[in-house]
């Protein structure tokens, strides 16, 4: 069986091009896609709008309007 080598360099460009061909395969099929912004759960829907996921004790979402901060 082949080992794989990579550095993490080359591991993190892997994930980084599958990330955005499934953003970009998301928003062709007109489905949201979710992603995490340092620890919060952004949820994108097709019109752009972007709602925070959170989760109660019981594991159900709940979303909440998602205003980005200036401040990066």
């Amino acid at each position: 069986m082949a080992e794989f080598k990579l550095t993490d360099e080359e591991w993190k460009k892997i994930g980084q091009k599958a990330a955005r061909q499934a953003i970009q395969e998301a928003k062709a099929a007109g489905v949201p896609f979710t992603y995490m912004i340092g620890d919060k759960v952004i949820r994108e829907y097709p019109d752009g709008k972007k709602v925070k996921v959170t989760f109660n004790e019981q594991g159900q979402a709940k979303e909440t309007d998602y205003v980005e901060s200036s401040r990066r």
